[in-house]
């Protein structure tokens, strides 16, 4: 049975002064284009997304609710995801580690995708993608 694994893209590990060329940094998204046309020619991808730079984070206290960010610091911030299907956690991984990212010295988090009940089924099974 194959599940759908997370992998979420941080902004941490890579040096992004060696990709403001415009010529590099066009390089190095197109390796992330074929990666992706890759995985799906493989049958391994579900979903991909980037996602916006400075976004916000709501927190509530108390009665308060609070906004933060955007941060200078990124060290946290996902700059994109793609939801792959595989085996196992271990393929998941190996996937992981053959990206651009990974290659350029990024950190990616792997995590398993959980179903969660969907409108008008709150309650009850929830149906697994693919």
């Amino acid at each position: 049975m194959s599940e759908n694994y997370i992998l979420m893209f941080r902004d941490e590990g890579i040096d992004w002064t060696q990709y403001q060329d415009d010529e590099r940094g066009k390089a190095f998204y197109q390796k992330f284009v074929d990666w992706t046309a890759d995985l799906d020619k493989r049958g391994k991808l579900y979903g991909v997304e980037a996602l916006a730079r400075g976004g916000k984070t709501v927190r509530r206290k108390g009665a308060s609710i609070v906004v933060d960010g955007p941060y200078a610091e990124g060290r946290e911030a996902v700059l994109g995801y793609f939801i792959v299907t595989v085996a196992n956690l271990d393929e998941a991984l190996a996937l992981a580690a053959e990206s651009p990212h990974a290659n350029a010295g990024g950190a990616t988090e792997v995590r398993l995708v959980t179903p969660f009940p969907k409108p008008g089924n709150v309650g009850g099974e929830c149906a697994r993608p693919g």
